[in-house]
């Protein structure tokens, strides 16, 4: 039996990534008549080990600076009547759509293939961009590897099968603190000597204006952009123009100068007749241009013209592959972030103009199905129901019923008839319907305002959004009502009290701190407000989390009130040291809360200066010492007054009474 595929790779000492690589591989060299050819080009056995456990071919390859050379002793070692290469540091999602290809014996229909490589931005494993990555090719005589770096099989024969299956590639995540990590400063003085050596291919031209772009050196880059361009000329490779007319209008826009971005794509766009591909692109540009300095017309016209050139492409799908090259592909047109910016800025474009239709035109084309997206643009609506209120209307008639931003409307009409009961069942379906933090607050604030029991709600809700959502409850007090919001905490202790005691707490804090609150009204509220945040955590954690040794596992503000409890009983059995030693440990956990303690440490610190304020025979004797200074300034004996009122004043600094009588023995004295 003939073998259909030849895969090779090179092997440095990424012996992590290797592994996972060649594992992605198994299921194609199980399923297809196939070899595997590793070029070792690194010095780590353990990459050696690792690739003798998937194959006896194994090369070794002294590394020279040259990336082609590298591949073709891969290359020429294959015996398969196909070729396919990969990096070490890459691994595919799922090899079933390529084994099927050669299965199937639909591998003879073609003569190249491309890939995607799915390029990570970040290491979350969420943001990426895609690269249609020729990479496989039919092995005949003639084809080899050329440039040092960024190599590529050459020549490139249609036709070409575009495979929807992806690599996963992590390599360009630059980490600066790893010496050699970043593969721009390796690359770029090998594509510059490149160029020197062969000034006239342009493909060393487009990898320099993309590893400049990807350090951002902007000016580098449009540079090395304009010069391609002009080599372009006289090339006959349509993907060069299409690659380089993208990546200038790009970079432009990258440095800032919009009014320069903005004459030039407009002057490719009448003079070089760029196709569909290119157009949408440009497209994209200006209306983020356009949608940033407010023009409406402009907006709502570029806005038309992608739209229409989109439905021409999916109406002709196979000029997507046509026309793609390298990143610029039909997944970056369709890239959901910014497809449905666009549609959002252009519907506003209509509202300013008073064309409700057209807004909802474009606001069809939105997801209505995932919520994961729509989220993102309720507070576009609720600016828009304020600013447009009457087109908005129509727009709100068009929203499909199940959309949770339809329920939370249709709940404000039904509070509006007084239809509390139906209301509550809309805020409910709603708040199933969502994971948008800004909805669940609202539909929230909703009901508390109303004064219904938000129980069956919170139930609705993890307590990180909760935290969230009440502490901004807590923050609008004053516009909910501080009524409100007591009632909620009352029918919440009742029916979800591990919601109550949250809300209840953040209420005692915000009234301890902004209460001004002092004495024993003070030392009162503050127990109460610990107690709240106690009960909190002692339903939700073990028991035993809360000695002393185990402590440090809890969170901080539980920590906070354990500190503050003990600093309490230490006070009430007359170990003042101890207990304003805790309360400024508590501080650590809970710094908003410095003029709530600098205030109790005050008051105990006074109480220790005047131990004889509390004792029964003291208070008896100054109210008699009181009410004689009344009768000496009856009798206008004011300069005996003076001197008693002096003596007593050190003793009841914070007797009201004597304060009003001082000041008058005062005003007598001086006249």
């Amino acid at each position: 039996m003939k073998i259909q595929l030849s895969i090779s790779l090179l092997a440095s000492n990424r012996a992590d990534s290797l592994e996972r690589c060649l594992d992605s591989l198994r299921p194609l060299l199980m399923k297809v008549p196939s070899e595997l050819i590793i070029v070792y080009t690194g010095t780590d056995e353990r990459v050696r080990e690792i690739a003798a456990r998937y194959t006896d071919k194994i090369i070794p390859f002294a590394w020279c600076n040259n990336f082609s050379a590298a591949r073709n002793v891969g290359l020429w070692a294959a015996k398969g009547e196909w070729f396919l290469y990969i990096d070490d540091d890459e691994w595919f999602e799922d090899t079933s759509e390529i084994c099927d290809f050669f299965l199937s014996g639909e591998y003879r229909q073609y003569h190249s293939a491309c890939y995607i490589q799915r390029n990570y931005l970040e290491w979350d494993g969420i943001h990426h961009s895609d690269f249609t990555a020729f990479r496989m090719a039919e092995r005949i005589p003639g084809i080899a590897f050329q440039n040092t770096v960024h190599e590529e099989l050459s020549p490139r024969f249609n036709p070409c099968k575009y495979f929807h299956a992806y690599v996963h590639h992590y390599g360009y995540i630059s980490d600066k603190s790893i010496k050699g990590s970043d593969k721009t400063e390796r690359n770029l003085p090998l594509l510059l000597k490149n160029i020197q050596e062969r000034p006239d291919f342009i493909k060393n031209y487009l990898q320099t204006v993309q590893e400049y772009a990807s350090a951002k050196m902007w000016d580098k880059a449009e540079e090395y952009c304009r010069k391609a361009r002009e080599l372009c000329k006289n090339q006959k490779d349509p993907y060069y123009r299409l690659w380089l007319q993208v990546n200038l209008i790009a970079i432009l826009y990258e440095k800032g100068n919009k009014e320069q971005t903005e004459q030039e794509a407009l002057s490719i766009l009448e003079m070089e007749d760029p196709c569909e591909l290119v157009c949408l692109e440009f497209y994209t540009t200006l209306l983020a241009i356009y949608a940033e300095q407010n023009k409406t017309d402009n907006v709502l016209y570029y806005g038309q013209k992608f739209e229409k050139t989109l439905r021409y492409m999916d109406d002709h799908p196979d000029l997507w592959n046509k026309q793609s090259y390298g990143m610029i592909t039909e997944e970056r047109i369709k890239l959901p972030k910014r497809l449905y910016q666009i549609r959002i800025n252009c519907a506003e474009a209509a509202l300013k103009k008073g064309d409700a239709r057209q807004a909802i035109d474009f606001l069809r084309l939105l997801p209505w199905n995932e919520e994961y997206w729509m989220q993102r643009y309720y507070s576009n609506f609720d600016f828009w129901k304020k600013e447009y209120p009457a087109d908005f209307q129509k727009l709100l008639e068009e929203f499909p019923e199940h959309c949770p931003y339809t329920l939370l409307q249709k709940a404000r009409r039904q509070i509006q008839k007084s239809k509390k009961d139906d209301a509550l069942e809309s805020l409910l379906c709603c708040m199933e319907a969502t994971e948008s933090y800004y909805l669940k607050y609202q539909v929230l604030e909703e009901a508390i305002s109303q004064r219904m029991n938000p129980s069956v709600l919170v139930k609705r809700m993890d307590l990180d959004t909760w935290k969230q959502c009440t502490q901004n409850l807590i923050n609008r007090s004053s516009l909910l009502g501080l009524e409100n919001i007591k009632s909620a905490i009352k029918m919440l202790r009742q029916d979800a009290s591990v919601y109550g005691l949250w809300l209840d707490m953040l209420l005692r804090e915000k009234k301890l701190i902004q209460g001004y609150l002092s004495g024993n009204t003070l030392f009162s509220e503050l127990s109460t407000y610990i107690s709240c945040i106690l009960d909190f955590y002692k339903t939700l954690y073990q028991y035993h989390l809360f000695e002393i040794e185990q402590r440090n596992l809890l969170p901080k503000d539980c920590r906070f009130a354990l500190f503050l409890s003990e600093a309490l009983q230490n006070a009430a059995n007359q170990k003042p040291a101890e207990a304003i030693h805790l309360f400024r440990t508590a501080l650590r956990y809970r710094p908003s809360m410095t003029g709530v303690i600098k205030e109790i440490i005050r008051e105990m610190a006074e109480t220790v200066k005047n131990p004889t304020q509390s004792k029964e025979e003291f208070q008896k004797l100054a109210k008699q010492t009181k009410q004689a200074l009344k009768e000496m300034i009856t009798n206008g004996q004011y300069q005996e007054a003076l001197s008693v009122v002096t003596q007593l004043s050190v003793l009841l600094p914070d007797d009201l009474e004597l304060l009003r009588l001082r000041q008058t023995i005062f005003q007598q004295v001086a006249r």
